[in-house]
């Protein structure tokens, strides 16, 4: 991962005003139907919070957590917003306290032990039944390959940037350790959203 607060300063302000990019996701929507108005959302590595708008609109309370400042300055009144890295474990944020931790394309960027850890420090942070609903980057990609090697399917594609590419079964292996998995499939954004192909999971805490 990009570890330096720059880089993903500056990747926000590039990104800012692509109306594409303000809209909420095909995975935001879906996963609205899965915990009740009311519930407790973390949108973990949340960008601006184009997804976390959207759960608040639906009732949810929503924490959005962000390592990006210029991010967390574009989210939407009403969302609390906590600046803290992914990779950085635990979190500032108190155990069995969410209904649902959100991460669209935030997952992918870590080695094994610290994919092992975050999926610990999400177990920790959500109630039993909640649920960890999540979308990563595919072993499929036109990218997987590319760049340096570092580790199994984990690659440097330029200095400092670094991407993890997982299989279906792999998503599984990391969430099975801590969760029930209740979907881990390939799948593709919307042709608005023109990312993929990518893996989904759905996985809850017993």
């Amino acid at each position: 991962m990009n570890d330096a607060p720059e880089f993903w300063d500056g990747k926000n302000r590039a990104l800012m005003h692509r109306p594409d990019l303000l809209r909420p996701t095909v995975l935001a929507y879906g996963a609205l139907g899965l915990v009740p108005a009311g519930s407790r959302v973390l949108d973990l590595g949340s960008g601006r919070g184009r997804d976390s708008l959207l759960f608040a609109e639906a009732g949810m309370r929503v924490t959005a957590m962000d390592f990006s400042a210029v991010a967390l300055a574009a989210l939407p009144e009403g969302v609390e917003a906590v600046k803290h890295s992914i990779a950085d474990v635990p979190y500032p944020l108190p155990p069995a306290s969410y209904d649902m931790v959100y991460a669209r394309l935030s997952l992918h960027y870590f080695d094994v032990d610290t994919t092992h850890e975050v999926f610990g420090e999400i177990h920790r942070l959500l109630r039993p039944q909640g649920l960890l609903v999540a979308l990563v980057n595919s072993i499929d990609d036109a990218e997987y390959g590319t760049g340096r090697l570092i580790g199994p399917d984990y690659y440097e594609l330029e200095p400092g940037d670094r991407k993890r590419y997982f299989s279906c079964d792999a998503l599984y292996g990391f969430a099975a350790r801590w969760f029930t998995v209740r979907l881990a499939e390939q799948t593709a954004e919307d042709a608005l959203d023109p990312f993929g192909p990518l893996v989904r999971l759905v996985a809850e805490r017993p």
